[in-house]
C-alpha cells in the first residue's frame, strides 16, 4: 500500500504459497520500485527481500507504541478487503487472487467516479481480440490505433 500526507493512495495485493524470502521476493520484484520504502512487522523474510532488492527497510512490532499509527490504514484495508469478499462472494475461496485484484481494481480507482464509465468504454473499444468485427472494421481500427 502506497501512503500519501497520512493517507493510503493504491494497493495491490496477491495470494503468496508461504512467507519464505522467495515468495514475497518474487511479488517485489514486479511490483515495486527500486525507490521505494518497505515498512514491516519484523517477519525476516521481509528484512530479507529488502536486502536483496536493495530496498530501505524498518520495523514497526506489533509491541511498539506506535504500531498502531503505522499500521492503522493497512489494517482498515484488510478489513475492508476482507468484508467485500465476505460480502460479495460470500467467503468463497476457489479464486482467491482474483477477488483481491478485483478489490484493489475498486480501491485505486475510487476517486475516479466521474471518468469510470468512460474509461470503462475505452477499455472495451481498444481492447484485442474483437471477436465482432469483421476484418474491414478490424484493418480501420487498427489503423486508428496508430
Amino acid at each position: 500500500m502506497s501512503i500519501s500526507n497520512g493517507a493510503p493512495t493504491h494497493c495491490f495485493m496477491e495470494v503468496i504459497k508461504d512467507t519464505t524470502a522467495k515468495s514475497p521476493k518474487d511479488v517485489f520484484v514486479r511490483r515495486l520500485d527500486s525507490d521505494t520504502k518497505l515498512i514491516s512487522d519484523g517477519n525476516p523474510s521481509y528484512g530479507v527481500c529488502a536486502r536483496d532488492l536493495g530496498l530501505a527497510h524498518s520495523i514497526t512490532l506489533s509491541k511498539d507504541e506506535q504500531a498502531h499509527v503505522t499500521f492503522k490504514w493497512l489494517n482498515i484495508l484488510i478489513g475492508n478487503c476482507k468484508k467485500f469478499i465476505d460480502g460479495t462472494y460470500h467467503g468463497r475461496e476457489e479464486h482467491k487472487q482474483f477477488y483481491l485484484e478485483e478489490f484493489a481494481y475498486r480501491f485505486n480507482r475510487r476517486h475516479f467516479e466521474m471518468s469510470l464509465v468512460e474509461r470503462l468504454l475505452n477499455t472495451c473499444v481498444f481492447a484485442s481480440p474483437h471477436p465482432l468485427l469483421r476484418e474491414s472494421d478490424s484493418k480501420m481500427a487498427l489503423a486508428y490505433e496508430t
